[in-house]
């Protein structure tokens, strides 16, 4: 599969994401707006903000379905499994923006995906009406939608029409992939307090919790599911969504550290300000000792400061010991997906998966 075909099979599965969120909001707008007129605010925000990202990982699933699928005759039958796959795939989009919401308060980011994050939106809402703690409401309000998301996304995988087995497994499997983001996320605000850089291990095992596991190993394996497929092949799933995830991850720093605001809609040097214990914190530390926690720390970093971080790290060296982490994690997941008991097909998707995670910018 070349890159191009991938890009239209994703955006084809976002678009049919999107479809299906705007009949399901639709139909949830009443209700929410009964209870009261916060109910119809949450509709009004949420729904521009569940579709305003790229939906890679709703898009996997029915990537995974239609690739471990093919050639062959599904026992639920194709088009409940399609339409199985477009709901799971809405519900962990749902999932990943209560978590996005989440995170946003959490780390104190005023920006998401080049707009204003939903607690400040919020909270701009609180200071017009003459709120004394316009800031603590919109942290609030913010935290509200986001749960309501969790419970909408529940709802919809609840209404799969695949076979109950089949069902018990995905709801099974998206409880436990899910579970593990809570304390991997307590792990990385925690980190961000003190003036300490984290192991490779307490690194890479935050990465694989927080990111890799949810945004790929769990819509694949869904996908699979979908498919009929065994447990050996949910098992190399597993392992080579993370491997795809850690480089998403690593990818996702660089481009938080280096990156173009106006291309990634998110602010260069977020994590600095958060103390974030990144690969880059760790090799700086190496390289400065305890110096280098005096770089990290300051909640909103000037350009400037950014600026010379980012040109002490390309005089360490840092972004070369990182592109080698890189490849060795690449070289795992290409030789994982080589090895794979997965259709021919399948693995060419994983492997040019893997490629354009590589390469990405945004």
């Amino acid at each position: 599969m070349t890159a191009a075909t991938l890009d239209r099979r994703l955006e084809k599965s976002r678009k049919k994401i999107e479809a299906f969120f705007g009949t399901f909001f639709e139909s949830r707008s009443a209700g929410l707006s009964a209870v009261n007129s916060w109910g119809a605010d949450f509709v009004e925000r949420i729904r521009p903000f569940t579709t305003g990202g790229k939906m890679i990982r709703g898009g996997l699933v029915r990537l995974a379905l239609d690739q471990h699928g093919a050639g062959t005759k599904l026992r639920i039958g194709r088009k409940i499994a399609a339409r199985d796959a477009v709901k799971a795939g809405a519900a962990l989009e749902l999932f990943h923006s209560a978590f996005l919401i989440h995170d946003d308060i959490m780390d104190d980011d005023p920006v998401r995906r080049g707009k204003p994050s939903l607690h400040v939106q919020y909270a701009s809402r609180a200071a017009t009406a003459g709120l004394a703690d316009s800031p603590g409401f919109g942290r609030a309000a913010a935290l509200c939608a986001g749960d309501v998301l969790i419970f909408l996304g529940l709802e919809i995988l609840a209404s799969l029409k695949s076979p109950s087995r089949v069902k018990s497994e995905i709801l099974g499997l998206f409880g436990r992939e899910l579970a593990a983001v809570g304390p991997a996320q307590v792990q990385d605000v925690y980190s961000g307090k003190i003036n300490r850089a984290a192991s490779r291990e307490e690194i890479f095992r935050l990465y694989t919790y927080k990111t890799a596991r949810y945004t790929y190993s769990l819509p694949l394996m869904a996908g699979a599911l979908l498919a009929g497929a065994g447990p050996a092949a949910l098992r190399d799933l597993e392992a080579i969504g993370v491997d795809l995830g850690l480089v998403f991850q690593i990818k996702d720093d660089e481009l938080g550290q280096f990156g173009n605001p106006a291309v990634t809609g998110k602010p260069v040097g977020s994590d600095i300000g958060e103390g974030k214990k990144t690969l880059y914190y760790l090799y700086l530390s190496e390289a400065l000792g305890p110096k280098a926690a005096a770089l990290y720390g300051k909640k909103r970093p000037t350009a400037r400061e950014i600026g010379r971080l980012n040109a002490l790290l390309r005089k360490k060296r840092i972004p070369e010991r990182i592109q080698k982490d890189l490849n060795r994690i690449a070289g795992r997941c290409a030789r994982r997906i080589r090895a794979a008991a997965l259709p021919p097909g399948f693995k060419g998707a994983l492997a040019t998966l893997l490629e354009t995670s590589l390469k990405r910018a945004v």
